[in-house]
């Protein structure tokens, strides 16, 4: 029986391609998109099912360095969404653009008339959003913070309450994400269970700061998860 271990903010890292979003006209900013549709990092060209996807991932990108930046987004986005009824999810973070790191706001949306009514609050903020210009798709080192609810389905192996399709692998030690992502593709090349995308996050509890390797995938096999904890735990717990 699944029980909640652990819950709280939680720090995610990945890489994502973005692309220019062409709602950045009409919205009078630089509006970054990222696929909704997991890419499947298979090497038998398995191909993934067709899905309906709701949400789009979008990022606002901030033009000046704010202060307790993370603070200020978590506290009114709120506010701003029980004040207009607006249905999306807010996290705050960063991201490199241009070769530098820039703070940013992560949207999950399906109404994207919406959209303008949080830039506007944001404006009141003090917040100032990059301004539209054209930018070719390229490959961004993301962080943003989300709440998380840790269910443990094994020992060292959880599993988000409320995504279905994501899961969290428990490491004993912290680690940087250019040492994750050079891990997963050992543990990709050498492991026959590989369908899914991966991240690093953490989560502090109890001035304990807890690093997992976290996966996604629609065709997650739970039964095959022995194999891959073994490669993780191989790889990462050295």
């Amino acid at each position: 029986m699944e029980t909640t271990k652990l819950e709280g903010l939680s720090c995610f890292k990945l890489e994502l391609e973005v692309e220019q979003s062409p709602l950045s006209e009409s919205m009078n900013c630089l509006i970054l998109e990222s696929n909704p549709r997991p890419v499947y990092y298979s090497r038998n060209n398995f191909p993934p099912k067709p899905e309906v996807f709701t949400d789009r991932h979008l990022y606002l990108l901030v033009k000046n360095s704010v202060n307790c930046f993370q603070d200020i987004i978590l506290r009114n986005s709120c506010r701003i969404i029980k004040q207009f009824d607006i249905k999306m999810k807010i996290f705050p973070g960063s991201m490199t653009f241009q070769n530098k790191d820039v703070q940013c706001i992560r949207i999950d949306v399906s109404k994207i008339e919406q959209l303008s009514v949080l830039i506007t609050e944001l404006e009141k903020l003090g917040i100032k959003l990059l301004k539209n210009q054209k930018v070719k798709p390229y490959n961004s080192f993301i962080q943003y913070k989300r709440y998380i609810e840790y269910q443990e389905i094994e020992e060292n192996v959880f599993h988000d309450k409320k995504n279905p399709n994501r899961y969290f692998f428990k490491i004993n030690k912290q680690i940087e994400f250019k040492e994750f992502s050079e891990g997963i593709i050992k543990i990709k090349n050498g492991c026959n269970y590989h369908l899914f995308d991966s991240f690093l996050t953490d989560i502090y509890i109890k001035n304990e700061m807890i690093d997992f390797i976290g996966i996604y995938s629609k065709h997650c096999d739970q039964n095959r998860f022995s194999e891959l904890k073994q490669q993780i735990a191989l790889i990462y717990n050295q």
